[in-house]
Order: structure tokens, then sequence, then C-alpha cells
């Protein structure tokens, strides 16, 4: 009768390997956060006229860029023009 074990090894290179997929994908996220922060403070530069035809208004951008750090300005300027979308009360 043969007893099987694993080496330490085996599970410690499993977690070396997974944290540190895990620390690449923070730092991934990181780094689109912070691309899209900027592109919404590239949208605050357009004029009223141009924003309107996105469906946000001006407060909309100072309201998604005054949220944490770490989270999606895009992602809430999105939100807020699918809310105001005039076609979308078409469509439904």
């Amino acid at each position: 009768m043969a007893i099987i074990t694993k080496s330490s090894t085996t599970g410690f290179s499993a977690r070396l390997i997974e944290s540190t997929a895990l620390a690449f994908a923070a730092v991934r996220a990181y780094g689109k956060a912070y691309i899209n922060r900027r592109s919404a403070r590239r949208l605050s530069e357009l004029p009223d006229y141009l924003l309107k035809d996105m469906g946000l208004k001006r407060d909309d951008i100072h309201a998604a860029l005054s949220q944490d750090w770490r989270s999606d300005p895009t992602f809430e300027l999105a939100y807020r023009a699918g809310r105001r979308d005039p076609m979308r009360e078409m469509r439904d």
C-alpha cells in the first residue's frame, strides 16, 4: 500500500502564482480606472451643447469625478446618460 503525499512546494508555488495574478489584476484595474478618470476630466472641457448630445450635463461630470478615486467615473456617466436617453422611452 503506497501513501501519496503532496509536496509543500506545489502548494507554495500555486499560492505564489495566484497571488501574483491577483497583484497584476489589481494593477491593471488601477490603470484602467486612471485612464477612465482622465477621459472623464477631458469630457468636462467640452462645451455644453456637445455634452447635451451625449445625454450628459456638466453636473453629471462633476458628480462622477467627485466619487472615490478607486471608482470608475465613466460607469457613472454612462448610467446617468442612459437614464436620460429620450429614445429609450420610444423603444419601451
